[in-house]
């Protein structure tokens, strides 16, 4: 656990940017919009996808997919996640201080168990990866971005239970074409450059490089520090090969890494609770609670916040033709690493910090065989195995004054040397092996029946370990058993779980003409279930059981404190440590059409899906609740489109309209009332009931329109202009629905406006995203007192790019 100070993350010079702007060289992916009739006249171009497991086109695929081209990513400087959100519907990303939330049709992993696999997986190339900050440099020098929602699981396999987010590096290609971009950001200060080089590097080798920096100051005033909190530095670079070894069989091969640190957080208070205790060794002219993008914070020790992440990947695959048969063999190797060290009391006095860290590493490889296309028959088979390795820590630091603000007798908290902690170390090993196939029967020339079956069994070895310390200097570890006031007992627990599913899915696609198809959908996706990883109030739990629990899942009749510090291991099912697998169906059914000539497009579904056995984690200022709700329904309906009005300008609108609710979530959080008091004032956590209730990050109505014109204004210069804006309904971050945890429906505005050469050489432009200035909340928990995590406020670039 490393540790930083104050100023060690530099701030460039923003003049030294100015230079570079001329040297920019600009997206060599740019996607065609449109394209010709045969009669000459322009229609909107077919995009091509890669969800089925084989390139079609956009309107040909039975399934819900959203589209995002490289060239949109670039123009708008899309560079995580949580930026995607505003081009898809049903799509919700945030992130928090130890995972990101991401869902789509309201649904997706909880965030306070940091060993989640996500319920909406990401793949990079082709590529599974179980974590999603696997996306940290997915955004650089993309092709394409596609968001297949709802249960993927017989398409995609492992985990897809709410969707999947695939990304496609820009490929190699068999021309020379290179391009750089720099660009300052005028709001708060900083800069961000990207490029890349292409080309032949023999008659039978194409290379391409590729990378991107950023270096941006922060966007919120910390007033006690003097600092500019969410001062971010990143970089990332990617080589990659493809090889004609035949005429029928190529290598492609690439290597792809990025870091990225982040100095002080977007976090805020937003209600005093009890740092207004009389108690309080606190400044109360120190207490900030209005989300304004100011703070008064420290972590009162000499480590300041900060969040670092780093990412290492290799990946291989090969296509050659057997016969009139394709085959394709794709080996992957991919690690990541992420620490950070977070204040979260909220004042410049040291009461309590947190640490968090995560090592993942997984390897990969799958085969398919892909059968050629236009018989009666189609079909494909392949095999997947897969294996991680996560390890994971957290603890968080309290010191004596802590434990004055709550009200505990001065005797007590007298005791503690520094500061007192307890750290949860977690360890996993998954092995996965997955079997799938496809078979399309065209039944007819213009109706098809799609039948897709996925088996896949997954085996988990995990340990976790929870050891108290003292903080003699408040920041480094020393391990004493009898730390004071730690009420929960030291534990080992061991676990061993097997989790095999099958998941089919079958699809009927009439194809009515070649412009218009409605296909009809039952899909399947599942979850393995696992364990959990930061919860030190597990070995209470345990001692509370009975001995006939304790026969069954511990092997023992009783229990004792030293035993479980000796190391416990657990049978599987035992729900102290270990959460169940989920499961779901949807049933759907949908259009996508080209009308007017193919000068508009129209997509359209409407869906149902129904959750069993549905993952939830919460925090409720005291532990982190993780589990199983019982039944969750989502229903909705999506609608895209895109109008090609005149040769120059194209508009494009999207709406999703979605009902999320728990149909039973008992055991859980106690609901809180809108003025903040308990809605029942008999409850207990962990006996709370959520049936009915809406899903927490989940808003019902999404809309993103937009509006790109594009004009040559003198024979050698092209003026460029798009608008999009996006609007979200109102919904709750807080599973509890308290309402600190409210987000109140909102507007988003990115817009672009570009002068440059008529030939594609050279380009500037303004870009701005989020220009209505919206602040939105990524997080929301309580300890103490009431917190939020704010997002990204407006942002405006100036960037100049060239192109050869």
């Amino acid at each position: 656990m490393k540790q930083k100070l104050y100023g060690s993350s530099s701030r460039a010079v923003v003049g030294a940017v100015l230079g570079t702007v001329a040297l920019a060289l600009a997206s060599p992916a740019h996607a065609q919009e449109e394209t010709t009739n045969e009669d000459g006249a322009r229609r909107l171009q077919a995009v091509i996808v890669q969800s089925t497991k084989r390139d079609t086109t956009l309107q040909d695929a039975p399934i819900s997919i959203g589209v995002v081209t490289g060239e949109t990513i670039a123009d708008y400087q899309v560079g995580d996640l949580t930026d995607l959100q505003n081009f898809v519907p049903n799509l919700t990303v945030q992130k928090t201080f130890g995972s990101w939330a991401v869902r789509i049709r309201g649904l997706g992993s909880g965030v306070t168990n940091i060993a989640f696999d996500s319920s909406v997986s990401i793949f990079n190339d082709g590529v599974y990866c179980g974590r999603s900050s696997c996306l940290e440099t997915g955004l650089m020098d993309v092709g394409s971005v596609e968001v297949a929602r709802g249960p993927q699981g017989a398409l995609f396999g492992k985990s897809t239970i709410a969707g999947a987010i695939t990304t496609s590096s820009a490929r190699p290609t068999s021309t020379f074409e290179a391009y750089v971009n720099a660009g300052i950001e005028l709001e708060d200060g900083g800069y961000r450059t990207s490029g890349a080089v292409s080309g032949p590097l023999s008659d039978t080798v194409r290379g391409r490089l590729a990378f991107q920096t950023k270096d941006l100051d922060g966007d919120v005033k910390n007033l006690f520090t003097g600092a500019e909190d969410n001062a971010i530095e990143s970089w990332g670079a990617r080589g990659s090969l493809e090889w004609d070894i035949t005429p029928d069989t190529m290598l492609f091969a690439k290597v792809e890494s990025g870091s990225t640190s982040t100095d002080g957080r977007r976090t805020q208070l937003v209600t005093a609770g009890a740092l207004l205790s009389p108690t309080a060794p606190i400044n109360p002219d120190y207490i900030e609670t209005n989300a304004d993008q100011v703070r008064y914070v420290g972590t009162g020790v000499p480590v300041p916040e900060y969040d670092d992440l780093d990412s290492l990947s290799f990946t291989s695959s090969l296509s050659s033709m057997i016969g009139e048969h394709k085959l394709e063999l794709i080996g992957n190797y991919w690690q990541t690493e992420s620490e950070r060290y977070l204040d979260v009391d909220g004042v410049p006095e040291h009461l309590l910090n947190t640490s968090i860290g995560d090592e993942y590493e997984q390897k990969s490889f799958e085969a398919r065989l892909l059968s050629p296309t236009g018989n009666t028959f189609e079909y494909i088979v392949g095999g997947l195995y897969h294996t991680s390795e996560v390890d994971t820590f957290q603890y968080s630091a309290y010191s004596p004054g802590f434990y004055a603000t709550v009200g505990v007798p001065a005797i007590a908290y007298n005791q503690i040397d520094g500061a007192v902690a307890s750290l949860r170390e977690f360890h996993r090993e998954t092995d996965t092996v997955s079997l799938y196939g496809q078979l399309t029967w065209h039944l007819t020339d213009k109706l098809s029946l799609i039948g897709d079956l996925r088996y896949t069994k997954e085996d988990q070895d995990a340990r976790a370990q929870n050891r108290h310390a003292d903080l003699p200097d408040l920041v480094n570890l020393v391990f004493n058993p009898n730390a004071p006031l730690r009420s929960n007992p030291e534990f080992i627990f061991r676990e061993s779980r097997s989790d095999t599913n099958t998941d089919p899915s079958i699809r009927l696609l009439y194809e009515m003409t070649d412009d218009v198809s409605m296909y009809a959908a039952f899909s399947t996706g599942s979850k393995p279930g696992g364990m959990k990883a930061n919860d030190d109030a597990l070995g209470t739990i345990l001692l509370s059981k009975d001995s006939d629990f304790l026969s069954k899942y511990a092997g023992v009749s009783s229990l004792t404190a030293s035993d479980l510090n000796d190391g416990i291991t657990l049978s599987e099912g035992n729900g102290v440590f270990d959460f169940e697998g989920e499961e779901a169906d949807n049933y759907e059914i949908g259009t996508k059409m080209f009308l007017a000539d193919g000068r508009v497009s129209l997509n359209a579904a409407a869906f149902l899906m129904k959750f069993d056995n549905m993952q939830t984690s919460s925090y409720d200022g005291t532990r982190f609740i993780i589990g199983n709700a019982a039944s969750a329904e989502v229903k909705g309906i999506e609608i895209e489109g895109q109008w090609l009005a005149t040769d120059d300008l194209t508009f494009n609108a999207s709406a999703a309209f979605t009902d999320a609710k728990f149909d039973e979530f008992k055991d859980a959080q106690c609901p809180i009332a809108s003025d903040g008091s308990l809605e029942d004032p008999a409850c207990v956590d962990g006996q709370g009931d959520l049936s009915g209730r809406q899903i927490e990050r989940a808003p019902e109505v999404e809309v993103n329109i937009g509006a790109a014109w594009s004009k040559n204004i003198t024979p050698n210069l092209i003026f460029d202009a798009k608008v999009d804006g996006y609007y979200s309904s109102e919904y709750y971050v807080r599973q509890d629905f308290d309402p600190a945890g409210f987000q109140d429906a909102f507007t988003k505005l990115n817009a672009r406006f570009a002068i440059g050469s008529a030939d594609d050489r050279w380009e500037l432009a303004l870009v701005g995203r989020n220009l209505t200035d919206e602040i939105t909340i990524q997080h929301a928990f309580e300890v103490l007192s009431s917190f939020q995590s704010l997002g990204e406020g407006r942002k405006v670039f100036l960037e100049g790019t060239l192109r050869w």
